[in-house]
């Protein structure tokens, strides 16, 4: 097993400090808003992606949703909301790895979620990027 880098979390690749998480088993029904407010609350959000998105045309058994923080103290403090119910299922949340780049931040994480499909595949990194 890999160190998961202090955060105390094996993710099967090293992970340094980090500001990001990935939160899923989220309901269909969730919305952006809804997200920002229920984790405004443990630090500053940067930035928050929900996929499939709220106008998203097509109807999905669930979402995934990635929050980058401004301070990388708020990932520790967002990862004690695991398993807490919200609307009608139980949260996982988990640290996601950043990896700097000129004009954005790409995020790794544990598990890669399918959206044509509305199905996790499994503990593979994924890539989602921040910014420009």
């Amino acid at each position: 097993m890999m160190n998961s880098g202090g955060i105390g979390v094996p993710l099967g690749f090293p992970l340094g400090p980090t500001s990001v998480i990935q939160v899923t088993n989220l309901s269909s029904a969730v919305t952006s808003e809804q997200m920002r407010t229920l984790f405004g609350f443990l630090g500053d959000i940067e930035e928050l992606r929900l996929y499939p998105p709220d106008n998203a045309p097509l109807a999905f058994s669930s979402k995934v949703c990635y929050i980058k923080f401004r301070e990388a103290s708020s990932v520790g403090v967002a990862q004690h909301l695991t398993n807490t119910v919200f609307i009608d299922r139980a949260l996982i949340v988990v640290p996601c790895a950043e990896v700097m780049q000129p004009t954005r931040t790409v995020v790794m994480c544990k598990t890669t979620f399918d959206h044509r499909e509305n199905t996790a595949l499994g503990k593979r990194p994924c890539l989602i990027s921040f910014g420009s």
